[in-house]
């Protein structure tokens, strides 16, 4: 089938730059540019100032810069947050006015869409339809790790995206719903943490296997052992299935490409990429996936550029197979 998935980045894969600034804003966007990539998500929490009130002068400065390095903004990640007030988390009707600014936000800086959380229950969902419509923005909902499509909650949404939120509200699919083992990043951390080499090596064989916890806890391990393999569990266990794709790819509008590190352009122990890519790919999916490298929150040192080229590399190789 021929592939007609564009990849795109997601600009917090340049986290490390941006907050120890070595890259400012413009200069992430014109590297992305000199990368080769064409399609953009900004997550408005790290990078616009004054968020989430940003001004209409930066907003329309943003517009210009991305003409400027040609390239095409697709999504506008937008963040809802309930501890804003340290009283009380957010209403219903606070909840409505964030998501509806960010909308409005999104449409003067030029993205179609906007990316919100599950902090928006199913009922906010719905009723921010109209706004969409007259805006003419699109309003997804990331699904991330732990959650998965068969979650009573995910029903809901699902529920309205297919029926009277068609065309207007979707899903943003994150590939770490697919992660089944940990990778090298996070091993390394566990050895900083105080695991030793030989016992990781082993929890990681056991976690590879489905062993009973029991053995673990049961096991000659030390608490930081113990601890580091019921994390693992806990967040490298995949909550999806393959298959569910079929439920959610005729209302999923963007994705996101996540991943934490790649030491070559040929596998990842972590994300099963083969099976994930041809999957999308021949269910006729034809949107951005979003470069989205995460492992900075492992180790700051890891080049991501580098790895953003052995994540594209990969998923060409891939799509095209």
């Amino acid at each position: 089938m021929a592939n007609k998935i564009q990849l795109g980045v997601s600009l917090y894969s340049f986290s490390t730059e941006f907050i120890h600034e070595t890259l400012n804003f413009e200069q992430i966007l014109e590297k992305a540019h000199n990368m080769g990539y064409r399609g953009v998500e900004i997550v408005a929490a790290q990078m616009v100032p004054n968020y989430p009130y940003p001004t209409d002068e930066w907003l329309a400065e943003c517009k210009a810069l991305l003409a400027k390095y040609e390239l095409e903004p697709v999504c506008w990640s937008a963040y809802i947050d309930m501890g804003i007030r340290s009283d009380r988390d957010l209403t219903e009707d606070e909840i409505i006015q964030f998501t509806l600014n960010d909308l409005q936000y999104a449409k003067k800086a030029g993205f179609p869409m906007v990316r919100t959380q599950h902090a928006i229950s199913p009922a906010i969902f719905r009723k921010m339809l109209p706004y969409c419509q007259e805006l003419g923005v699109k309003l997804t909902i990331e699904m991330h790790h732990p959650h998965h499509p068969a979650l009573p909650v995910w029903q809901e949404y699902l529920s309205i995206m297919k029926n009277e939120g068609k065309g207007w509200l979707g899903i943003v699919p994150d590939f770490s719903i697919f992660q089944t083992m940990p990778h090298q990043l996070y091993l390394n951390q566990s050895i900083d943490f105080g695991c030793r080499p030989e016992k990781l090596d082993e929890i990681v064989k056991m976690h590879a296997q489905k062993a009973d916890m029991a053995l673990i806890d049961n096991g000659d391990f030390s608490e930081i052992e113990k601890h580091i393999a019921h994390e693992m569990r806990e967040k490298f266990s995949a909550p999806a299935k393959m298959e569910q794709w079929k439920d959610i790819i005729d209302v999923t509008e963007y994705i996101h490409g996540k991943f934490y590190y790649l030491d070559n352009d040929d596998h990842d122990p972590c994300i099963p990429f083969e099976e994930l890519l041809t999957t999308i790919r021949d269910l006729g999916y034809e949107g951005y996936i979003a470069s989205e490298y995460e492992g900075h929150h492992f180790d700051e040192t890891v080049d991501s550029e580098v790895q953003l080229k052995h994540f594209v590399a990969l998923c060409t190789k891939i799509l095209n197979s």
